[in-house]
Parts: structure tokens; C-alpha cells; sequence
């Protein structure tokens, strides 16, 4: 017999995805051979399967249509990997299940940090104190007004409008617990008594109720994605390791020591001769200048100096630029600002070494206004210097502010690997 309300469902429910993410590491390759044997399905199709598979019995524990765990749990996600197939698995009732599609479609219409900032309040359960020191908030106050602002664009989404979004400040606070005692006994009165204010009240909670599953659902079909690519190159390396080690006991019989010392310079000679320009241009297909490289009429005019040296810099006239950027007095523009332009130049115009210097002196300034941007530059200063390890450590602290203007392009270049150490 199946246990009531198992140990297993009430962690789904809570948001602990454990037991799916743990199971789809340990199934992943029996279940594939499962699928080539009945129904002839290679190994990426039978990974997808099984993904939304886990993904349909998520969804099942979530909205209370799976409340005992099932005694053969791997028989049970089978068999919803057939109905997928078969296109024949239970659906909810139409109503609700395009409404929790929309909810789904709005909460991907959101930028990545409100997603985030949601996913940590509704799916998570974090209060307004964790969530101030996961995301830098200055205080708990600031965690709260922006979780507010990122729930009235979700809502805002909505078409036609939510017959609550009328209410939603006090619904707000009254379901966020920011109502003081005395409050919040008035509030439960008048839910009692206003009939207009309990339906609101029912509506806002069926809508975090599915912006909940919305959170949940997204993040795991997330981490279950992400483990798959780390589990395919796992056995891509564990391939490529064994072909090097059957290479390896091949030559070993063929070649001596002297041939095996030739070929490796020769091998050293061309990596030598050859990775400084691709280098070079990987840096240049990489970089992001600043856009913030322009000036407006006014403020043309009020600093003409500054906008003479950036319309330099624009022709790529880099000696000219620096020398009139250093006609300027940093009482014109501010010392900080000078030190970013004056590495910005530096750093166009090849002197790497030498904008290292003022773009590390403004990202130790903590909170300055400049210093996420100087972070990047710097970085980009070190690969371009062939100072792989620092540029990497720079760019992994750019990739993980979410503050960061240059995060995307961050992360672009620690994806494509140009910075990790060459074989």
C-alpha cells in the first residue's frame, strides 16, 4: 500500500525537489534503455522524455492529484512517460490548465532578477530578511517594495485585469504578515463582512497559488536541464579520457622517447606561434564597449573637452583622446570618472598594463557608482594583457551580480571557455 501524505510529497510540496533531481541522475541512462527497447527512442529523446515525465509528476503533487507515493515509483514515471507519448495523460480541467499556462507564459515575460526575487518568496518560502541578503538588498524594507514591484508587472500582464488588482495593497500586506495586530484583526473582519473583498482575497490566492506552481515548475524543469548537460559532458569526458588512455598504450609500442620530444615541441611551437592572435581576436569579438560613451547636446556644450576627446576615441584617434582627456581637471568631471575614461583609452589603445591601474583603483571602491563597470574593463584588460587567471576571477564576480551591467557579457565569455587553461 501506498503511505498517506508520504514524507517524499510533503518536501515536493514545500519546494525541496531532491528526490526528482536525484532521481533523474540515478535513472537517467536505465530509463533510456527502457525507452530504445519500447518504443525505439535514441538517447537525447529519451532524455527529454524523461524530464517532462518528472515534470508531469511534479505537477501531479502540487495540485493534489497524487497524494500517496507510489509503490513503484519508477513504474509510475514510466508509465506517465508513455501517456506523454500517447498523448493521452489526465489533463487538468481546461479552465485551470490555461490558466496556469498563462501564469507560466507571464512569470517567462519577466526579467531574470524578478523571477528570481518571486522564485525565492513564493516557491522557496524565504522572509524578506534572507531574501535582502541573497539578492544585496540594503534591508528587508528594500526586499519587500521590490518583491510589491515585481508582482504588480506580473499582474499587470494580465489580460483582462484581475478583478483583485483593486485590493492588491492590502491583500499584500495582509497575506506578506506586514499588517500589525490590531491590522490585521480588522482585516479578517472585513473579509468576513465585504463581500467584494473576500472574492479579491479568494482570487489573490489561486493567483499565488499558481504563480507558486509556476516558480516551482520553472525551476525545476531548470535544474533537471542543467544536470542533463552536466551529465552528458560527464560522459563525453569519460569517452575522451578512455580514447586518450587506448591512444596513449598505442604509441607507447610505436614511438620512442626521442620522436614523442620532437613532436611535443613542435606541438609547444605552434601553440606559441599561434594562440596570441586568436586571442586577440576572441578579446575583440568579445568586448562591450560602454554605451554610456556619449553626450547629450547640453552636456556637449557645457564640457567641450570631454566630448572632443570621446568623439576621438570614436574615430580611434586613441593617442589624440588621452592627450585631450588630459587637458581635463578632474573638478570638471570628478576624479572617478577620469580614471574610467582615462582606462577605457588606455585599454583601446593596447596599454593594457597600463589601464589596469585606474579601472582596479575604482572596482575596490565598494558601491561606488563606477565600480561594476570598471570590474568588467579590468577583466577584460587582464585577458587582453594574456593574464588569463585574473581576467577569469574578474569576470566570475561580474557574472554573479545581477547589478552588473556587463553580467551577460560576462557570461558570455566564461561560457565559451576562451579563459580556461589551454591542454
Amino acid at each position: 500500500m501506498s503511505t498517506p501524505l508520504a514524507e517524499v510529497l510533503a518536501h515536493l510540496r514545500v519546494g525541496n525537489q531532491k528526490f526528482l533531481v536525484d532521481f533523474y541522475q540515478q535513472r537517467r541512462d536505465v530509463f533510456a534503455r527502457w525507452a530504445l527497447r519500447q518504443h525505439q527512442l535514441g538517447a537525447p529523446a529519451a532524455h527529454v522524455l524523461l524530464q517532462g515525465a518528472l515534470l508531469d509528476f511534479y505537477d501531479q503533487v502540487s495540485d493534489g492529484r497524487l497524494t500517496r507515493l507510489p509503490p513503484d515509483v519508477p513504474a509510475h514515471v514510466n508509465q506517465l512517460a508513455g501517456l506523454r507519448l500517447a498523448a493521452a495523460a489526465a489533463p487538468l480541467p481546461a479552465a485551470e490548465a490555461s490558466r496556469r499556462q498563462q501564469r507560466l507564459v507571464q512569470f517567462h515575460q519577466l526579467g531574470p532578477d524578478c523571477q528570481r526575487l518571486l522564485t525565492y518568496f513564493y516557491f522557496h518560502g524565504y522572509n524578506f530578511g534572507r531574501m535582502s541578503g541573497k539578492l544585496g538588498f540594503a534591508n528587508p524594507a528594500v526586499a519587500r517594495r521590490q518583491k510589491g514591484a515585481c508582482l504588480r508587472r506580473l499582474v499587470d500582464l494580465m489580460d483582462p485585469p484581475h478583478g483583485f488588482r483593486g485590493h492588491l495593497d492590502a491583500l499584500e500586506r495582509f497575506a506578506d504578515g506586514a499588517l500589525d495586530e490590531a491590522a490585521q484583526e480588522a482585516f479578517e473582519q472585513r473579509l468576513a463582512t465585504d463581500a467584494d473583498l473576500a472574492a479579491a482575497h479568494a482570487a489573490y490566492e489561486q493567483f499565488a497559488a499558481d504563480l507558486r506552481w509556476a516558480a516551482g515548475h520553472d525551476t525545476l524543469r531548470l535544474r533537471l536541464h542543467l544536470l542533463d548537460r552536466r551529465l552528458d559532458q560527464r560522459t563525453t569526458s569519460l569517452a575522451r579520457l578512455q580514447r586518450i588512455s587506448r591512444r596513449h598504450r598505442w604509441r607507447s609500442l610505436l614511438w620512442a622517447a626521442a620522436a614523442l620530444l620532437v613532436a611535443l615541441g613542435t606541438a609547444v611551437a605552434w601553440w606559441a606561434t599561434s594562440r596570441a592572435p586568436q586571442r586577440e581576436e576572441g578579446w575583440a569579438t568579445y568586448y562591450r564597449l560602454d554605451p554610456a560613451l556619449a553626450l547629450s547636446t547640453g552636456q556637449a556644450r557645457s564640457r567641450p573637452l570631454l566630448a572632443q576627446a570621446l568623439a576621438e576615441y570614436r574615430a580611434g584617434h586613441y593617442p589624440t583622446a588621452l592627450h585631450t582627456l588630459g587637458r581635463l581637471s578632474p573638478n570638471e568631471i570628478g576624479a572617478d570618472t577620469l580614471n574610467y575614461y582615462r582606462g577605457l583609452f588606455l585599454l583601446q589603445s593596447g596599454n593594457n598594463e597600463a589601464a589596469q591601474l585606474p579601472l582596479h583603483r575604482l572596482a575596490q571602491v565598494m558601491g561606488g557608482p563606477l565600480a561594476r563597470r570598471a570590474l568588467y574593463h579590468l577583466g577584460m584588460a587582464y585577458w587582453r594583457a594574456q593574464q588569463p587567471a585574473a581576467a577569469r576571477d574578474a569576470l566570475r564576480r561580474v557574472a554573479a551580480d545581477s547589478l552588473n551591467p556587463y553580467q551577460t557579457s560576462a557570461l558570455r565569455v566564461l561560457a565559451a571557455g576562451e579563459l580556461d587553461p589551454r591542454p
